[in-house]
């Protein structure tokens, strides 16, 4: 360690002998009874310097990734981090043969594209193309601020490039838009229509509206005609399921007009609420709940969902694909794109345009078949 300087001892008047002795700038004290303690205090303080010292300038991926963690925290939802810190719990306990240790117990400053390609290769054996391509990218991200930091001269993951998806996107399969053949055939179900989610599909097919939205949505949130959408339920860093303090995203807070097909559902569930919670109405209580009367869940609502579809034989699909639906109803109806965008709460007009923009393509060219000018 570079940049310490050492000082003869002193005695206090308590008998004590003392000893400074400065580090990279920085002055530290030891005390002892005799010359013996106070080389042995000397010594251990000097060590633990030393690995806090390692620590800070050669650590470990794992070291550097907790430390980059904790300063985000304040940044960063928490609920997010939570899922940050599985991913990298992944990349981490992959084994390096090379080098005889996991990822995560390597020196950031020694790992190479030939680690990274193993933690890739190794993650895709029980995942998605693209979900593999997220990790990757989350842990990028991590050694793009070391680099910035100086803890490294050099960022390894520049050169991996991401898995070709083999398989479909979520949007064309679980989470596709339904026909309106399949939107028909299922909500005239019986087994939907007499299920305790039955105003929950219908109210997420209406608004477009997320499901964490749907079940942080109070009473008190329904007023003026419009339903007023501030916040979602999300989930804590130990995994506890919570309602927010926000929505998703800034964009995420906004309003949706309450037009007769939306107020037919919101009636319902309101004497639905009746039944099951007895007369008792609190303006800040959830709207929509779970049948335990607790928070709304997806995965619950999506078994419910694929009980239907195998009923009634058409593909599975979640309830994402209600807010899908919702979307791709709008634009074959005529809607502004840039509507649809501050209805579904979306961020950027980009999102909106790389995940329905086909339809929009769809809309048009049957526009123009349509079209007849004559000249």
């Amino acid at each position: 360690m570079e940049g310490w300087c050492n000082l003869m001892p002193r005695k206090r008047k308590d008998g004590y002998l003392k000893k400074s002795f400065t580090i990279d700038g920085k002055r530290y004290y030891v005390y002892g009874k005799n010359a013996n303690e106070l080389f042995l205090k000397e010594k251990a303080k000097r060590e633990e310097i030393q690995k806090g010292f390692n620590v800070r300038k050669k650590p470990t991926v794992e070291e550097y990734y907790e430390r980059w963690t904790e300063g985000r925290r304040d940044s960063v939802k928490e609920s997010t981090l939570r899922g940050q810190i599985k991913m990298f719990e992944a990349i981490s306990s992959v084994y390096i043969a090379s080098a005889s240790k996991s990822f995560g117990e390597l020196k950031i400053k020694d790992v190479s594209v030939d680690d990274l390609r193993v933690v890739q290769k190794e993650l895709a054996k029980t995942r998605r193309t693209q979900t593999v391509n997220d990790y990757m990218a989350h842990f990028k991200h991590c050694m793009n601020d070391a680099l910035n930091e100086r803890v490294i001269e050099y960022n390894p993951c520049l050169t991996i490039k991401n898995l070709k998806r083999t398989e479909e996107k979520a949007r064309d399969t679980y989470h596709r838009a339904l026909t309106i053949e399949e939107q028909k055939i299922f909500f005239a179900c019986e087994r939907c229509q007499n299920s305790i989610y039955y105003n929950v599909y219908r109210f997420a097919i209406l608004t477009g509206a997320r499901v964490g939205e749907i079940g942080a949505l109070r009473n008190s949130d329904i007023k003026g005609g419009k339903i007023h959408i501030e916040r979602t339920i999300t989930r804590t860093e130990t995994g506890a399921y919570k309602i927010g303090d926000s929505a998703k995203t800034q964009a995420g807070r906004r309003t949706i007009p309450i037009n007769q097909e939306i107020q037919a559902v919101l009636d319902s569930q309101i004497e639905l609420n009746k039944i099951l919670d007895g007369d008792e109405f609190r303006i800040d209580d959830c709207l929509f709940k779970a049948p335990e009367r607790g928070l709304l869940m997806a995965t619950p609502i999506d078994r419910e969902i694929k009980r239907i579809c195998k009923l009634i034989n058409i593909e599975p699909f979640t309830m994402h694909a209600f807010r899908a639906t919702f979307a791709t109803r709008c634009i074959e109806n005529g809607m502004n794109p840039r509507t649809v965008q501050e209805l579904l709460g979306h961020s950027n007009f980009n999102i909106t345009m790389s995940l329905y923009g086909h339809v929009l393509d769809d809309t048009m060219s049957d526009a123009m078949s349509q079209l007849h000018i004559v000249i």
